[in-house]
């Protein structure tokens, strides 16, 4: 809300497409949330690159039949997370993002930071 990361991660994702990989970065953004208990003092904001994974997000229907495990288990954590705000990303002005993307070429495990 104030426009401060609290938490960073990186990592590799087993995805056939940018759309996919978006898809599970959604899902590590919520247990990073979750585990670090952060529901009771804030809600969660997660900014999303990609309209058609935003419209998945938001939109039960529009939800490919072969991504329905990945959001069951989102949609549960959803619940568990509390408030939970998507918005579109400014593609031009996430370089931390691009920066942890081009890092985790290499990274065989996922690096999470909060503070």
């Amino acid at each position: 809300m104030k426009g401060v990361a609290k938490a960073l991660f990186s990592g590799p994702v087993t995805a056939y497409n940018a759309d996919v990989a978006e898809a599970s970065a959604v899902k590590v953004a919520l247990d990073v949330f979750i585990t670090m208990n952060w529901k009771i003092y804030d809600s969660l904001f997660i900014e999303i690159g990609y309209l058609v994974v935003l419209s998945w997000c938001v939109n039960k229907a529009m939800r490919p039949w072969s991504l329905q495990a990945m959001f069951a288990d989102i949609d549960r954590d959803l619940l568990k997370a509390g408030n939970v705000v998507f918005s579109v990303a400014n593609i031009k002005g996430n370089e931390k993002a691009t920066s942890l993307a081009i890092a985790s070429v290499n990274r065989e495990n996922m690096f999470k930071a909060w503070w």
